[in-house]
């Protein structure tokens, strides 16, 4: 149950949600912010309309689909859809996911749109995957699948940026040793054995841009059989990201925003947090937090956010009825996040701290105010080009 206490710290935390907003609010004035995942800073902004981007985004953790006997079973999980053309957030969240084919620590995608950028970013922790139950002699495993994608409005222009991480990634049993985690690295064909032989075509840290933005996949495998035809095919950590530059409505450009999305493992714990201030003004996020020794906390009501002791701390403040209050605490340290570091401490309940060694990122977003100029054209990328 949530106590009266909380409830009283519940409004003295708005009152802090209050005051953040009115900084940041000032902040977009002064063109000041900066964060792993966000725009940082930038042009000192005014009060005139200017026109907005048209956003692109999306993200999934795991997309599996197999074609055998002429039929297609797709499989997707965590999986955002289209972030709409106007903007916002939208964030799918798993943890501990035990299922006939796939077993995961954590299964996080979230894409965001505000002011001059959008973020996408998809993570699978603690993956096994088998789908020999399918028909398929394939089987996935690996610490850390992640990948992210940027999309800024510069000078009128669309910059894009993209990024994978992969750790202890093994195929068959067989670990990949000395991967090299450059863009669109393609590892020499797999033999598969069984009833279905062919080969398993692997690339890692795929990306290219099209007319879309641009796309990176933490892993893309094609299973073929002997006569060179596709049978199966499995995407792992799947980020997108675009903007039409100067193309969406007129409009006052919405203020700084401030708000922090990512996930973690360690030991026997696993946790996803997003969460903070959007460029509406409005409060929102959740956590889904489990220990494996009885505390598992899936909650939305957020009752706070504030700055934390360093400028990529975040300290949010989460209502569960077991639990009661519970002060997270996240702290977004540079890519690929091994030195981000993540902390919970309950009124009943968990209590623990630690740095993601063992995997995870938290990226703190500060999208800032979008551009005045109307006259955008799409440039940049550097991604392939997707034929």
């Amino acid at each position: 149950m949530i106590s009266s206490t909380a409830r009283i710290g519940r409004s003295l935390r708005l009152i802090v949600i209050l005051a953040l907003g009115l900084f940041l609010a000032s902040q977009s004035l002064a063109g000041k912010g900066n964060g792993k995942g966000g725009g940082g800073g930038g042009q000192t902004t005014t009060s005139e309309s200017s026109v907005m981007p048209s956003y692109r985004g999306s993200a999934k953790a795991l997309d599996v689909t197999v074609n055998l006997l002429g039929t297609s079973t797709p499989i997707i999980i965590s999986d955002t859809g289209e972030l709409n053309s106007t903007g916002g957030s939208k964030d799918e969240s798993l943890i501990e996911v035990n299922e006939d084919i796939v077993q995961a620590a954590v299964l996080k995608a979230t894409t965001v749109g505000s002011g001059n950028q959008v973020d996408s970013m998809a993570q699978t922790l603690g993956l096994q995957l088998d789908l020999s139950s399918l028909g398929i002699p394939l089987t996935i495993g690996a610490s850390v699948l992640e990948s992210g994608v940027t999309a800024l409005c510069t000078d009128g222009s669309e910059v894009l940026k993209g990024y994978s991480d992969i750790v202890e990634l093994n195929v068959n049993g067989q670990e990949i040793l000395d991967l090299d985690t450059s863009p669109n690295q393609v590892i020499p064909p797999m033999p598969l054995s069984g009833l279905l032989s062919g080969v398993a075509q692997i690339t890692v840290n795929e990306q290219f841009t099209d007319d879309y933005g641009m796309t990176v996949r933490a892993l893309h495998v094609e299973v073929l059989n002997l006569l060179g035809a596709p049978v199966a095919e499995v995407i792992i950590s799947e980020a997108r990201g675009g903007l039409d530059c100067g193309s969406g409505p007129d409009g006052e450009c919405p203020p700084a925003a401030d708000f922090i999305t990512g996930g973690a493992r360690h030991d026997n714990v696993t946790a996803t947090v997003h969460g903070g201030i959007f460029p509406n003004g409005e409060l929102k996020g959740g956590l889904n937090f489990n220990d494996k020794q009885g505390s598992h906390i899936n909650t939305r009501m957020i009752a706070g956010y504030e700055m934390g002791d360093t400028p990529t701390t975040r300290i949010l403040y989460f209502l569960d009825e077991d639990s009661g209050e519970c002060k997270v605490t996240v702290a977004d340290n540079g890519e690929p996040g091994r030195d981000d570091t993540f902390a919970i401490a309950c009124d009943s309940g968990p209590n623990t701290s630690f740095t993601l060694t063992q995997g995870g990122n938290f990226q703190l977003h500060q999208p800032k105010a979008c551009p005045s100029s109307s006259d955008g054209t799409k440039g940049g990328g550097n991604g392939k080009k997707k034929k």
